[in-house]
């Protein structure tokens, strides 16, 4: 009797391309390259898949030789078919020759997505050659070194930018934010030569900032949603008394916010300046507000309770209580309830305040919340020791 063969004896094979591509792409890249001892039909399979991932673990799990990682990247780089959409680099290793090759090779390759994190005290200069990956729509640059050529005119198609310990001037900062036109996420940590910062971007949705700056504002971002700020400073360029306020040039054009995160330092930063009876702008769709703020201050007082004043719709509030160090002017009866502070907030649901000391401009801001917010559901109070203490 003659042996029929099975049909579906090798299914997996007989996959359409976009199928057997997307399932090596979730497969890790050793793993991936791998398949083509499985049979003749695998053999070059692995060579076009467009996203390709490298890390210290991409031969083997533990430690592992560079020379093995390196002759292992080259290897796929050099096999490789058709265009590279995703490369992702994350590895304690660095040679900039070598590096340089392959962000060549990716330059030629329509690359879409590129991350590049190196580990260690060395940083990695970008070569002229990264500067023409101009199809870049998601970039993450961890411990580098940007200096583009004169010609560079900036990423236009870029919708995601993260840069972390990455050396760069003002100047291309600014180069780099002006011609982002679809920008729509911006994360900066711990940036290194850039201490002015001009934020731009017609789409910006999403900034997050940790480190320190000496000046930052915000021009021709009408749809930012989401902005959280962590300063690591408190040196600023200082204004003069009855001078413009910083609260005003950095917030005071963002009616799109929705949702709003301001550490300790930064809210110093913001009290520079001659804060008005009222912000000129309404913040209509701003629902979260997250602050830390030194409440004997008087100027920081002032800077919550504009932003309170001018967000009628808020529906949550966190706020980070510290000690006062170095205050200007200190003030305690400030948040005692009286009119004239004219703050309604109708919308307000949950209030949760941690570090709380008992001090009376403390205690005097809980008066003072609950007596203008009469839809608050939920307040919750975290001692700086001690269990939480909740009010609903």
């Amino acid at each position: 009797m003659e042996m029929q063969s099975d049909p579906l004896s090798d299914i997996i094979s007989n996959l359409p391309k976009h199928v057997i591509e997307t399932i090596l792409v979730h497969l890790p890249i050793r793993d991936a390259v791998r398949t083509s001892v499985l049979s003749h039909k695998w053999r070059y399979k692995w060579d076009t898949i467009p996203e390709l991932v490298f890390d210290d673990n991409s031969i083997e799990d533990g430690t592992i030789r560079i020379d093995k990682l390196v002759n292992f990247i080259d290897r796929v780089l050099l096999l490789h078919r058709g265009p590279v959409h995703k490369f992702h680099l994350f590895t304690s290793f660095l040679n900039d020759s070598l590096i340089d090759s392959w962000i060549l090779f990716l330059s030629r390759n329509g690359i879409k997505e590129l991350s590049l994190k190196f580990q260690g005290e060395k940083l990695y200069k970008v070569p002229y050659s990264f500067f023409s990956c101009q199809a870049i729509s998601h970039l993450n640059l961890f411990s580098c070194v940007l200096k583009p050529p004169s010609v560079f005119k900036g990423f236009s198609l870029v919708k995601s930018l993260n840069l972390e310990k990455v050396t760069l001037s003002n100047e291309v900062f600014e180069s780099i934010m002006s011609n982002c036109m679809v920008l729509e996420r911006l994360r900066l940590t711990n940036l290194n030569g850039c201490t002015h910062l001009k934020i731009r971007g017609l789409n910006l949705q999403h900034f997050y900032f940790y480190g320190e700056f000496i000046d930052i504002c915000f021009i021709d971002a009408p749809q930012l949603s989401f902005v959280s700020i962590r300063l690591e400073n408190s040196f600023f360029d200082q204004v003069g008394q009855g001078e413009s306020s910083n609260l005003i040039k950095v917030l005071g054009s963002l009616t799109g916010l929705e949702k709003l995160v301001i550490s300790v330092n930064f809210i110093q930063f913001l009290a520079i300046g001659n804060i008005p009876a009222r912000l000129p702008v309404t913040y209509d769709r701003l629902k979260s507000i997250i602050l830390v703020i030194h409440f004997e201050d008087l100027n920081e007082a002032l800077v919550m309770l504009r932003l309170l004043q001018s967000s009628p719709n808020v529906h949550e509030l966190v706020i980070w209580s510290y000690p006062a160090a170095g205050v200007t002017e200190f003030v305690e009866d400030f948040w005692e309830p009286q009119g004239h502070l004219d703050c309604s907030m109708n919308h307000l649901r949950v209030v949760s305040a941690y570090r709380i000391s008992g001090a009376r401009p403390e205690l005097q801001f809980i008066e003072f919340l609950l007596i203008n917010s009469p839809n608050l559901e939920t307040l919750s109070v975290t001692p700086r020791s001690g269990k939480n203490v909740l009010f609903p």
